[in-house]
């Protein structure tokens, strides 16, 4: 069941168009231990949440279900998504994405989270061609790289710095920690060129009005006016309306972020199209507890280490189109 405050899906992306997609994808492991990594071992077979090769795909199935759905059933030409194992999970997803007919490549690398899980970056090499792959270190807490990716698009060309962000159980100077090795980045394209087209995405592990976000990268609640560098943060029009992309002490909230630059909301190159950024969700990706007191939320795989046949993610993923 859903509620008024969780749109049903996001409005496809028509001719002269691109759908871009960011997902926390929850924990999206394989089964086996990786020995060079401390935290996976949770997910593996032997160990307290039993997490079989079934389960496992149960939980590609799952993924790939709200995916194939995505844009009117063309699904994402770009694909951000974040809490992901290794390049072998991500093999296996683009298989299970076949049926879209798609040609999705892979940018990608193991990063140093102790936990062992990575940001990536697929896209539809019939759709866009990748031009410069970099992949940035954040010196918090082993936490993940942050991926950019600048793609070409007819000559055109915009980049797509995808994130994931210290969670919130360590202190907020890690966040922003990860927010200025990110505008750091960012202050060096836009010296080359100010209208430089990008999108900054993926869990933030913030909401828009964390100092993260809004001082530390520079994004705010406002399309217009940009000066010296300002960011907008899309995902304003979701806060200001009531929904969010994961629910936290019985409230939606919105971690999970699409903030675009000057140069997208300007006529030249790539544009962000205007209020089309939404968070994604189908009916079967949200549960409705059994305490009439608590809100739908979305439909996880695990709660503790009880497994949910049905489910998808703890977070909604949010979706955007670019004109060019």
């Amino acid at each position: 069941m859903l509620t008024a405050t969780v749109a049903l899906f996001a409005a496809p992306a028509r001719a002269g168009e691109l759908y871009v997609v960011s997902w926390n994808v929850e924990n999206l492991f394989d089964t086996v231990d990786d020995p060079e990594v401390e935290g996976d071992e949770e997910f593996t077979p032997t160990a307290a949440k039993k997490y079989t090769e079934e389960r496992y795909k149960a939980h590609l199935k799952n993924l790939a279900r709200v995916l194939t759905k995505m844009n009117g059933g063309k699904g994402p030409d770009v694909l951000g998504l974040c809490e992901i194992e290794n390049r072998a999970v991500l093999k296996d997803l683009v298989k299970e994405l076949a049926p879209l007919g798609r040609d999705y490549r892979i940018v990608h690398k193991d990063s140093p989270s102790d936990r062992g899980i990575d940001c990536t970056v697929l896209y539809d090499a019939k759709q866009v061609k990748a031009v410069f792959e970099g992949f940035h270190f954040v010196d918090a807490d082993k936490t993940r790289d942050i991926v950019e990716v600048e793609f070409d698009k007819g000559g055109k060309r915009f980049t797509v710095f995808m994130n994931h962000w210290p969670s919130r159980g360590n202190v907020p100077a890690q966040r922003a920690t990860a927010a200025k090795t990110l505008r750091k980045r960012l202050d060096a394209l836009l010296k080359l060129d100010p209208a430089a087209d990008f999108i900054v995405m993926g869990d933030l592990n913030d909401t828009p009005a964390d100092e993260s976000v809004k001082t530390h990268l520079r994004a705010g609640n406002s399309s217009t006016g940009l000066t010296d560098g300002q960011l907008y943060d899309t995902v304003w029009s979701l806060v200001n309306a009531g929904k969010g992309t994961y629910v936290f002490d019985n409230k939606w909230e919105t971690i999970d972020h699409i903030i675009v630059s000057p140069g997208l909301l300007d006529d030249t190159n790539f544009r962000w199209k205007a209020d089309s950024t939404e968070a994604v969700a189908f009916d079967f990706q949200l549960f409705t507890p059994a305490n009439s007191k608590m809100i739908p939320r979305p439909n996880r795989l695990y709660t503790g280490n009880t497994f949910h046949d049905s489910g998808v993610s703890d977070h909604l993923p949010l979706a955007c189109v670019l004109k060019y």
